[in-house]
C-alpha cells in the first residue's frame, strides 16, 4: 500500500528523532525503512514503513509466520500509519503561527518537515511515559526493553524477533514479581496495572476523550494513579494526537527555551507556560521543535 506524503516531510529529520525517543523500543532501523510489531483490530502483524522513494510511504505487513500478509486491514493500517507519523497536521498552517515569534522561526528554518511522532494508541504512550518516569534516559529504554522482552507480543521476521508490549489483559494476569524483574518499581508495576484495567475497560479508547477539551482531558488523564500533569500533558500529544499541549514543567523545554531566549535564568513553569501563549494552537509543535534543539527525543 502507497501513502502519500505530505509537504513538507523531512523523512531523514523525522526518523532521526524517533531513533532518540521513548517511542523508539518497539522499532527496528534499516536506513530509510523502519519495521515494528503493531496490532490491528487484534492482529498482531509486523509493519514496514518504507520512506525510501521520495514523496511517498509505503506499507508492507507480515503475520505472526513471518510471512507477507496479503490481506490486512488496509483502512485501519492507513489510520494507524496516519496518526502514528503526523501526517494529517497541516504544517503550513503551523508554521504560519510559530513563524511570527521570530526566535522559533529558527527552529521552524532548522526543523522544517520534522513530522510529531506518535504512539499508536493511548495506552502505548501511557506505558512508555509511566515506565521512563524518575529514571535517566538511558535506564529508561533499558527498563522498556526488559518490560517488551519478559512480557510482550513477539514475532519473527527474517530472522528478527519483534516485540510489543503486551496487551492489557495479559499484563494484568502478570504476577507483580515478574514486573519486578524486569527493574520496575512496586510503585510503579501498580501504576501499569491501573493502566491495563482502564484500557480492559474501554477507558482509555479515543472516542472516551473525543469531546473533551485539552484540560478536561488531561484532568481525567490524571485520575489515573501515577499520572501527573507532564505525564498527561505529553500522553495527550502522543497517545490523542493533541496540537496544542505544552508540557511545561518539563526540564528539557526550560533549557531549551533558557538557550533559545538567551535568559540568565531558567524560566519557571509560570513563565514557560506565558511564553508558550505566543505558540497558541500549535505549541505541541513548538515543543517538539525545542525538544529537537537538545539532540534527543523526549
Amino acid at each position: 500500500m502507497i501513502i502519500p506524503l505530505p509537504e513538507p516531510f523531512d523523512t531523514d529529520k523525522t526518523l532521526a528523532f524517533l531513533r532518540a525517543s521513548s517511542l523508539r523500543t518497539p522499532y527496528r532501523f534499516f536506513e530509510r525503512r523502519v519495521r515494528r510489531h503493531l496490532r490491528v483490530h487484534d492482529t498482531a502483524l509486523v509493519v514496514e514503513f518504507d520512506f525510501t522513494k521520495p514523496g511517498r510511504l509505503r506499507l508492507k505487513a507480515f503475520d505472526r509466520a513471518g510471512v507477507a500478509f496479503p490481506h490486512p486491514d488496509w483502512t485501519e493500517l492507513q489510520r494507524i500509519s496516519t496518526f502514528i507519523w503526523g501526517l494529517d497536521d497541516d504544517l503550513g498552517r503551523c508554521y504560519d503561527i510559530l513563524n511570527k515569534d521570530s526566535r522559533l522561526a529558527q527552529l521552524v528554518q532548522r526543523y522544517a518537515g520534522l513530522r510529531m511522532i506518535r504512539a499508536p494508541d493511548l495506552y502505548e504512550a501511557l506505558l512508555t511515559a509511566v515506565l521512563g518516569q524518575q529514571v535517566s534516559v538511558a535506564a529508561g529504554a533499558a527498563i522498556r526493553r526488559r518490560f517488551l522482552e519478559e512480557l510482550g507480543d513477539r514475532i519473527v521476521v527474517d530472522e528478527e524477533e519483534y516485540l510489543n508490549y503486551p496487551p492489557p489483559r495479559r499484563l494484568l494476569s502478570v504476577p507483580p514479581a515478574k514486573l519486578l524483574r524486569c527493574g520496575i518499581s512496586r510503585q510503579k508495576a501498580r501504576y501499569l496495572l491501573e493502566i491495563a484495567e482502564r484500557a480492559a475497560a474501554g477507558a482509555l479508547e479515543e472516542s472516551t476523550f473525543a469531546g473533551l477539551s485539552d484540560e478536561a482531558a488531561i484532568a481525567k488523564l490524571m485520575e489515573i494513579p501515577g499520572v501527573g500533569r507532564w505525564t498527561a500533558e505529553v500522553v495527550l500529544m502522543r497517545g490523542l494526537g493533541r496540537l496544542d499541549v505544552f508540557p511545561a514543567a518539563d526540564l528539557g523545554l526550560i533549557v531549551a527555551v533558557q538557550r533559545l531566549r538567551r535568559l540568565k535564568a531558567r524560566p519557571t513553569e509560570q513563565v514557560l507556560r506565558k511564553i508558550a501563549e505566543r505558540w497558541k494552537g500549535w505549541r505541541s509543535y513548538a515543543a517538539l521543535y525545542l525538544w529537537a534543539t537538545l539532540g534527543g527525543g523526549v
